[in-house]
């Protein structure tokens, strides 16, 4: 009963309830018990045992003193500027990561860092565009697109393509921080902020505490958690290999820590010439910084009608070949037909809707509503992963599969009998079929985020058609809020003036649509008006921006104004 009650005063879908059956976090004063299995040593030698497993000494001593830069120092910050690991056992130190825990002062200025670095590498282009993770404009979707133009390009002028999948051991926990300055030197980084990050990276320390006192360990490596400068000086690191002059028949993408390399070839022994080559020039790199390379997690998949396997190696160890490997969370298989991957994520969403039901029973636990808009918002966003790449072009077999899986959170949603048509539980939830969803978000994702036209006969909207997206790194970060640029003056004051003439924006949402529309004043006196009647389906930020929109080209068309 007690469980019962906890459960049945749920407010929130995402409250304590949904915290207290997911948790499965451990409290950092509780690891040396978990680990120290010798009865004899303290809790304190058990913490320093496990922060030395973690934080192996690197083989090079890190130089924490800047080089002589011929960089130019960047503009002052200026005012405007400054407006454990699921699936790993608990006993093992690999387990755990640190926390990075800085003062607010201390966040900030790390944050104005970041930022700063962030737009010399994209405004002067030094990263490779073979990088999408943690950068404006890019995503999963460009990843996975470009990796599967690639394959497809090379099946079409008749090559095998083989498709290697690098797992990289714990990249962020082990990257030196000997690396990370190396490359700072090496880039293009004004003098001022490459200082700053030396000295951001000097004496930085990792503490474990125990009940019998606290062990301390200095740290040099890691791209702390909580810390918004890791994955920037990450992708700086692995800008390294992927800057590498390779092979004509060699691609290399990678996604943060996730690197793939794709080699085609006429033959099977050139195949794996190449690939053994690829993988020498990965392995010397890592090498370099430090990084070991999971042989166990690597693998590679074939996309060729050869009856004979290429033989891998890597350090003699073989590499498998698998039919499908797990890509950002999207399952390719050989045949690209996506049916495994609809079958693992369907499992997944099942999973997860067992799990919310343990939180309350659907008899008298959370409303219809709450489990409605838990479907929206999480169940329809963990399918909807990789539709970009599956469901442009939906086979019958994936139709039927996806209404197979929509079904079950149908009914867990209405209530209804077993036997109710599938049809009907749409139309009375207001939930579209699934395959229905997928393909808009698909169609959507490629012309908006992807650029890519889409056949007459599904759209004649255009990527030309549609705006871009403007990114952070179009103008300096101490150039980017002006003192003057909004003006927060209440204008009633300005009202009365006959020489300024006003225009008032509105718009609204009724149970008659959505409306957006703005007036012209001149001397008390309505000059002009304008209103239009917009989709139904538009939100109030959009009719805000319309009747915006059209205020400005009218004003910029009054003469001498």
């Amino acid at each position: 009963m007690g469980w019962r009650k906890f459960c049945s005063t749920a407010s929130h879908p995402y409250g304590k309830q949904y915290k207290a059956a997911f948790r499965k976090s451990v409290f950092p004063s509780q690891i040396p018990y978990l680990i120290n299995g010798d009865p004899k040593r303290s809790l304190q030698e058990a913490a320093q045992n496990i922060l030395d497993q973690i934080f192996v000494s690197p083989a090079i001593p890190t130089n924490y003193n800047l080089t002589t830069s011929t960089q130019p120092p960047d503009p002052p910050f200026s005012p405007q500027e400054i407006s454990a690991k699921g699936g790993k056992g608990q006993r093992l130190g690999s387990s755990y990561r640190p926390i990075s825990l800085l003062p607010t002062i201390g966040k900030v200025l790390e944050k104005l860092m970041t930022q700063r670095l962030t737009y010399l590498l994209e405004s002067t282009n030094s990263l490779k565009d073979g990088q999408h993770g943690f950068r404006e404009v890019k995503s999963v979707n460009t990843a996975i697109n470009e990796l599967l133009s690639k394959i497809k390009t090379a099946r079409r002028d008749g090559k095998h393509v083989l498709v290697f999948s690098i797992d990289i051991k714990g990249a962020f926990d082990n990257l030196q921080h000997r690396a990370i300055l190396k490359s700072l030197d090496a880039s293009a980084c004004p003098s001022n902020i490459n200082r700053l990050f030396h000295s951001l990276l000097q004496n930085r320390k990792v503490t474990l505490l125990t009940p019998q006192g606290r062990a301390t360990k200095d740290q040099k490596q890691v791209c702390p958690q909580g810390s918004c400068s890791g994955p920037a000086l990450w992708n700086l690191v692995a800008n390294e290999i992927l800057n590498q002059v390779w092979p004509d028949n060699v691609h290399i993408q990678a996604f943060a820590d996730d690197f793939v390399l794709v080699i085609k070839a006429d033959t099977n022994k050139s195949l794996v010439e190449g690939t053994q080559s690829a993988l020498t020039q990965f392995s010397s790199w890592c090498s370099e910084n430090e990084l070991a390379i999971s042989a166990e997690k690597t693998n590679y998949i074939l996309f060729s009608k050869m009856v004979r396997s290429p033989k891998i190696t890597w350090n003699g160890y073989k590499i498998n070949r698998v039919k499908s490997f797990n890509y950002l969370g999207i399952h390719v298989d050989d045949r690209l037909n996506w049916l495994e991957h609809i079958n693992k994520q369907g499992e997944k969403a099942i999973k997860m809707q067992q799990n919310l039901k343990r939180i309350a029973d659907g008899n008298w636990g959370i409303s219809q509503l709450h489990r409605w808009t838990l479907y929206k918002t999480v169940i329809e966003r963990m399918l909807s992963h990789g539709s970009s790449a599956c469901c442009l072009n939906l086979t019958f077999k994936m139709k039927r599969k996806l209404t197979s899986i929509q079904r079950l959170f149908l009914l867990h949603i209405s209530g209804a009998y077993r036997t109710t048509p599938t049809a009907a539980l749409q139309t009375i939830l207001g939930i579209p079929p699934l395959h229905m969803q997928l393909q808009f978000e698909a169609r959507f994702t490629s012309i908006y985020r992807l650029r890519i036209p889409l056949p007459p006969f599904i759209t004649h909207i255009q990527p030309h058609d549609l705006k871009m997206k403007a990114t952070g790194w179009s103008t300096h970060p101490s150039e980017h809020l002006k003192p003057n640029q909004i003006s927060f003056e209440d204008g009633e004051a300005y009202i009365a003036r006959k020489d300024i003439i006003n225009i008032f924006t509105d718009c609204s949402i009724t149970e008659h649509g959505v409306g957006a529309a703005f007036c012209v004043l001149t001397n008390d006196i309505w000059a002009y008006q304008w209103s239009a009647k917009l989709n139904d389906n538009s939100t109030l930020f959009q009719a805000e921006i319309t009747a915006l929109h059209e205020a400005v080209i009218y004003a910029s068309h009054l003469p001498n104004r």
